[in-house]
């Protein structure tokens, strides 16, 4: 009885491997190209958030939400302070549109570092050099800062940013 059971399992177990390696190629061949084309479409995301930055009014207020689509609702925003993550959602993104409200930024500058993705999530490290220019002064200042942005895909497939830092 036992060397029956022993035969069972390990025939279960050579059956239900696959055996066809022009399959397992396919199927790794397949993720791949899924990678990168989630990786494509992580960069552009980031990218274009900030391009939206530069090129929009967002001390405006419809203008600011529709911004905000590039975020979740439960987005965690974190400057370099030590301070504990800021939950936006809850908070309504004042602490950005406020800024928004006296600030202009030109990114000069944004360098990839590092993507990754799988199934529904991905990260992004980057780093930029920008101007912030104070608007009722014009007054400009030079930044440059390093990023991590982790960002999820949403129920339509879209990613949209989950959480930022800087430092």
């Amino acid at each position: 009885m036992k060397k029956l059971f022993t035969i069972l399992t390990l025939a279960t177990v050579l059956f239900s491997c696959n055996t066809n390696p022009e399959k397992d190629k396919e199927t790794k061949s397949t993720t791949k190209n899924l990678t990168k084309i989630d990786s494509v479409a992580v960069k552009q995301a980031v990218l274009s958030m900030h391009d939206a930055v530069m090129t929009r009014d967002l001390s405006d207020s419809l203008t600011f939400n529709k911004w905000t689509d590039f975020f979740t609702n439960d987005l965690l925003y974190m400057e370099s302070e030590g301070n504990p993550p800021i939950q936006m959602g809850k908070v309504g993104f004042k602490p950005i549109r406020e800024a928004f409200q006296s600030i202009k930024i030109n990114y000069d500058e944004i360098i990839i570092d590092d993507v990754d993705t799988s199934c529904d999530l991905a990260y992004v490290a980057y780093h930029f050099h920008s101007t912030v220019t104070t608007i009722k002064t014009n007054e400009s200042q030079k930044i440059s800062r390093s990023a991590l942005v982790i960002l999820r895909k949403n129920k339509e497939a879209e990613w949209k940013i989950a959480y930022q830092s800087f430092n």
